[in-house]
C-alpha cells in the first residue's frame, strides 16, 4: 500500500506541471513540400516539389497524434518525358517539446502509404517517415513551421519495375493553425 501511495504521488507530481501548461487540443497545418527521391539501384536522385497538410490532436502537452497528407511533381526530367507524382498518406506519433517561449520543437514517428503515378501507371508502397521539426507560435492561434526535416523511406512489392526500397529525405515549411487551447 505505500509503494502504490508514492508511486500516485510520483505520478501527481509528474503530471500536475504538463496540464498547468498551455497547450492547443488540435492543430491543423498547410505546408510546402520539397522531397529528394533516390530510387536506388543506379538511377540518379530526383527533386520533388508539392505540397500538403496535416491534422493533430494532441492528448496532453507533448504528446500528439498527427495524420498527414502531401504530394509533390517531379521536376528537371528530360523534355517529352511523361509527368511523374507522388503522393504519401502517413499518421503516428508525435512528441512536442512546448516551454514557457515561443519555439516547439518536435518529433514524429508516422506510417502509412505511397502512391507514385506517370506515364500511364501507378504503384502504392508501404511508407514511413521519421524526423522532426520547430514551431514558431506567433499568436495564441497561429504559428509558422520553420522547418520540418524526415527521412521518408518507401517500400514497393515485387514485380513493379521500381526499386523495392527508397531511402528520400523530405523538408516542408508552413502555417499551423492551433485551436481548442488555454
Amino acid at each position: 500500500m505505500r509503494k502504490l501511495l508514492i508511486l500516485g504521488v510520483l505520478t501527481f507530481l509528474a503530471v500536475a506541471p504538463g496540464k498547468a501548461q498551455d497547450y492547443p487540443k488540435g492543430e491543423v497545418a498547410g505546408n510546402y513540400t520539397f522531397v529528394r527521391i533516390n530510387p536506388g539501384g543506379g538511377a540518379s536522385g530526383q527533386n520533388c516539389h508539392g505540397g500538403g497538410g496535416s491534422a493533430a490532436w494532441n492528448a496532453n502537452s507533448y504528446l500528439g497524434v498527427v495524420g498527414e497528407f502531401s504530394g509533390c511533381k517531379v521536376t528537371g526530367l528530360p523534355s517529352g518525358s511523361p509527368s511523374l507524382t507522388a503522393v504519401t498518406y502517413l499518421f503516428g506519433p508525435r512528441l512536442t517539446y512546448r516551454t514557457a517561449g515561443k519555439l516547439a520543437p518536435f518529433g514524429e514517428f508516422l506510417f502509412g502509404g505511397a502512391r507514385f503515378s506517370g506515364g500511364g501507371t501507378s504503384d502504392n508502397a508501404f511508407s514511413m517517415a521519421i524526423g522532426g521539426g520547430a514551431d514558431y507560435k506567433m499568436t495564441h492561434s497561429v504559428a509558422i513551421r520553420l522547418v520540418q526535416f524526415d527521412y521518408l523511406y518507401t517500400k514497393f512489392n515485387e514485380g513493379t519495375g521500381l526499386p523495392q526500397h527508397q531511402n528520400n529525405f523530405r523538408i516542408q515549411a508552413g502555417v499551423v493553425f492551433h485551436f481548442g487551447g488555454r
